[in-house]
């Protein structure tokens, strides 16, 4: 008996200290996933090792995109930033998760990666809070019965560190009109993990790819710099323990399933129209 194939995942990789992210996704997917990791040409990554950047990630034209089964746009310190378009290299993200769009599966935005997708399929803007958003949240399963929500529990545990949210009234029209589909929800953070109705586009505004430290790294970085951030609600950040871990290796798991089904589903699609016109 052979084994499946595994999933391939591209990644459009905007983090500061970019080579970060590699151990972080390797925690996350399936074992076995191949990750095929892309850099933009309209960012220094000045923050990240440029040997390893050179190594990993090329540019998007340099990869087999069609052979991806879904996409990932990464978060990004343009987070802070209320405006979208004073990201450098905002154009070159909107035009690659538009041509990708057609060829992968499925596609999804993590944090800013997130309200990105937002932005570009759904024109939802976003909001941004009066302090940042930080901790591990309880949130409610929704949609237990959904594909990407069935391995979860009814309530489970969910890192959080962003700046805005999507734009609560535009976002409740598009949920209204049946576009958009909550899967969870905290009565801190409101409605974190969305899909489309279609299950082309997943919206995660919460961290599925943090690692146990990552929310202690942030606080005790930006308190070294002066800053006064808040402390991370339900975790310390001098004893950080990991309790979103399996919960959220199922949902990138049911993900990255999804977006392989949906990939050869099109193909069949291509193939039968083909044959048709033939």
């Amino acid at each position: 008996m052979t084994s499946p194939s595994p999933f391939r995942l591209a990644v459009l990789n905007v983090m500061p200290e970019a080579e970060v992210y590699l151990d972080y996704l390797a925690g996350v997917v399936p074992a076995g996933t191949e990750l095929h990791w892309i850099k933009v040409r309209n960012h220094p990554y000045n923050s990240s090792n440029q040997e390893i950047l050179a190594a990993t990630h090329r540019f998007y034209d340099e990869v087999d995109i069609d052979s991806c089964d879904a996409l990932l746009l990464s978060g990004s310190v343009m987070d802070r930033n209320p405006v979208f378009t004073e990201a450098r290299y905002w154009d070159e993200v909107v035009e690659t998760l538009k041509d990708a769009s057609g060829r992968v599966g499925s596609l999804a935005g993590v944090c800013w990666g997130a309200q990105v997708v937002a932005k570009v399929f759904f024109d939802i803007d976003k909001k941004h809070f009066s302090e940042k958003l930080s901790g591990v949240f309880e949130m409610t399963n929704l949609q237990p019965e959904h594909p990407l929500m069935r391995g979860l529990d009814d309530r489970y545990w969910l890192p959080q560190s962003r700046y805005a949210e999507l734009d609560p009234e535009p976002f409740a029209e598009a949920v209204r009109a049946g576009k958009l589909i909550p899967l969870d929800t905290s009565e801190q953070s409101g409605p974190t993990t969305v899909v489309s109705a279609d299950g082309r586009y997943l919206l995660l505004q919460g961290h599925q790819d943090y690692p146990t430290g990552r929310l202690a790294l942030e606080y005790h970085r930006a308190r070294a710099k002066g800053e006064n951030p808040p402390v991370p609600v339900n975790y310390d950040p001098d004893r950080p323990v990991n309790r979103w871990r399996a919960n959220n290796r199922a949902l990138i798991a049911a993900w990255l399933q999804l977006a392989a089904e949906r990939k050869r589903q099109g193909s069949r699609s291509v193939e039968l129209a083909a044959a048709t016109q033939s």
